[in-house]
């Protein structure tokens, strides 16, 4: 039946298709319309700065029990984050820029955003408010802008000005203890909440000898699973709290006022975002090196003993170049030039105005994400990418009904006396100087639509990065994608993940063997969309807009893992196992998109939408 129904809508989808077909043009007419296309396309090109930057960007852990370089390669929406930032900016620039002179004079240097303002557009937030003279006020100071004094404002001095004041390409959001699991002493009260990380352990540790076995961890899923109270295939913080408030209760009785042996300490989590240098000036380097100094050297000697800054021996060894058994500035500089102990690759893109489905069924982020993980000597960073998704902004539609509105006359401008007479165009207000291009004292429609674009030419310039700890149990090592719950994979992959913390390599792992864990998330955009706040969040599901995979890929995934399991099929087993390439019981995103690409076949309607159903 449902191979049926699911044959009627690609069979009416095709139709569809049919009848909006638009009739065949004339090859002249393609013929211009090609050149056309390729005049827009170079000129587009061209306006844009040339992706020649390689997105490099080094962040420096910096706690307990050791620093931890890791270094990000930023890719947004395709491109390096940084080449990314410099086209947005240029986008505003040009718009100020009303004689094309590529360089902003007094006056059209007068109408700049301040750097607070422009972090708000990164932000998606086009709301300004007039204040008391009724513009986008105050504005930047020019010798703010004109750094040479020419009277004249270059592009570089346009972005050097917001980049020195913290509207650059890139934001460190404050990070903290946000663990929300409780590692207190024996506390009932506390106990009854059933922190995570122990009951999980507990679960995983059938035969209770204390420590998990190859066997323990491989059996994962068949023991989470039985306590999926929503049967949604996911595991999340509130099921184990369930599960583990009779176990709790047990031990208050039979415990009652003994002390639980404690977890390692939870530290602060803190991050340095070293200076991108040319590679022969070295003064981004070496100032990261002196702050290594400044925290670590205990008995200040201006130099690293291996106790003072608990490096593992072979990574202290490796760095230790003369072999004196102290690290200076100069060896320090040249590990943080050196290899990272963790390099990935982030991709990101914006995804504000997707089609939004309900919470149960986002898209959450990947879990396949091993190779985004750092263990080293105690420390575990697991560097998880989130899209912008902007919620709330204030959109061109509102901008455009108050323009209307007061726009009555239909006269295609609106001048400053009308929008003060009006109360209903207060937001209007705040764009009016800015919108007012040549300065005559009106607004018009198409100036507005310029400011518009530009301004939503800035959503999402700017990336930002924040490092919470997230605690040192056995959840949060299991958790790869950071959305508090334990998928199939997740679960499934509990040994391979586990098998890195065995650190006497007896083939068990121990409560104590846990690592300092922490989240470094980046994210598209401003405000605390990077921030995970772990406090009360238990069960609390996060939730992401699902943008990406085949129609019918996104459709069977009815919890939103990023997987279609075995439940989830809707086909038969043989074409399941036909597109499980990898054959690990899961049809992955990556999966899903090689099926539907090699689908895809020139005139068979029955392949346009790749569905495995469609037959």
């Amino acid at each position: 039946m449902k191979k049926l129904l699911f044959a009627a809508l690609g069979l009416g989808l095709c139709v569809a298709l049919l009848h909006a077909a638009a009739p065949p043009q004339p090859a002249e007419d393609q013929a211009q319309d090609k050149a056309k296309k390729g005049k827009a396309d170079a000129k587009a090109k061209e306006a844009e700065p040339e992706d020649d930057d390689d997105g490099i960007q080094d962040v420096l852990y910096v706690g307990a029990p050791h620093p931890v370089l890791i270094r990000l390669n930023l890719r947004v929406e395709g491109r390096s984050a940084f080449t990314h930032y410099d086209a947005c900016l240029k986008k505003y620039f040009d718009f100020l820029d009303r004689n094309n002179s590529k360089t902003l004079d007094r006056i059209e240097a007068a109408k700049a955003p301040t750097a607070q303002q422009l972090l708000q557009f990164f932000g998606g937030n086009l709301f300004v408010n007039p204040g008391r003279g009724g513009n986008l006020s105050p504005a930047v100071p020019l010798t703010d802008l004109d750094v040479d004094r020419d009277g004249q404002v270059t592009f570089e001095e346009f972005r050097d000005y917001y980049v020195k004041n913290g509207a650059g390409p890139l934001a460190m959001l404050s990070g903290g203890n946000n663990n929300g699991f409780p590692n207190n002493n024996f506390n009932p009260v506390a106990d009854l909440e059933a922190a995570p990380s122990d009951v999980i352990f507990d679960l995983l540790d059938t035969n209770k000898d204390g420590k998990l076995s190859k066997k323990e961890a491989e059996a994962a899923e068949q023991t989470l699973l039985k306590y999926d109270a929503d049967d949604n295939e996911m595991i999340s913080l509130s099921e184990l709290g369930l599960a583990g408030r009779d176990r709790v209760r047990r031990r208050v009785d039979q415990k009652q006022g003994m002390r639980q042996p404690q977890p390692k300490q939870q530290v602060q989590a803190n991050m340095i975002l070293l200076g991108r240098d040319s590679g022969r000036q070295k003064a981004a380097k070496a100032a990261a090196a002196r702050e290594l100094l400044e925290r670590y050297d205990k008995d200040k000697d201006n130099s690293l003993t291996r106790a003072e800054i608990g490096f593992p021996k072979a990574l202290f060894d490796a760095v230790d170049r003369n072999k004196d058994g102290k690290l200076t500035l100069l060896e320090l500089t040249k590990w943080l030039s050196g290899k990272a102990a963790g390099e990935f690759t982030v991709k990101l893109r914006d995804v504000s105005g997707a089609m939004m489905r309900p919470a149960k069924n986002m898209m959450r982020p990947s879990a396949r994400q091993d190779e985004m993980i750092v263990s080293l000597g105690g420390v575990r960073i697991n560097v998880v990418p989130q899209p912008a998704a902007v919620q709330g902004r204030v959109t061109d539609t509102y901008f455009l009904q108050q323009f209307d509105y007061v726009d009555e006359d239909e006269k295609g401008f609106v001048t400053r006396k009308q929008l003060e007479a009006s109360g209903q165009a207060f937001g209007l207000r705040g764009l009016f100087d800015v919108g007012d291009r040549n300065n005559d004292g009106k607004l018009t429609k198409a100036e507005l639509k310029a400011l518009l674009v530009a301004m939503n030419a800035l959503r999402g310039a700017q990336v930002n990065l924040s490092m919470v700890s997230t605690g040192s149990g056995l959840f949060q090592a299991l958790d790869a994608n950071g959305d508090r719950q334990l998928s199939l994979r997740e679960m499934r992959a509990a040994w391979k993940r586990l098998e890195k913390l065995d650190e006497n390599k007896d083939g068990f792992i121990t409560r104590d063997e846990f690592p300092f864990q922490f989240q470094l998330t980046v994210v598209q955009g401003t405000g605390n969309n990077g921030l995970v706040n772990f406090q009360g969040m238990e069960g609390v599901e996060m939730v992401r807009p699902r943008v990406r995979g085949p129609i019918w890929f996104t459709r069977m995934d009815s919890n939103g893992d990023g997987d279609v399991s075995p439940r989830e099929w809707l086909g038969s087993k043989e074409d399941f196992d036909l597109i499980d390439a990898d054959k690990d019981g899961l049809i992955s995103l990556e999966e899903a998109e090689a099926y539907d690409d090699k689908a895809r076949k020139p005139n068979d309607c029955r392949h346009e939408s790749g569905s495995p159903l469609s037959s």
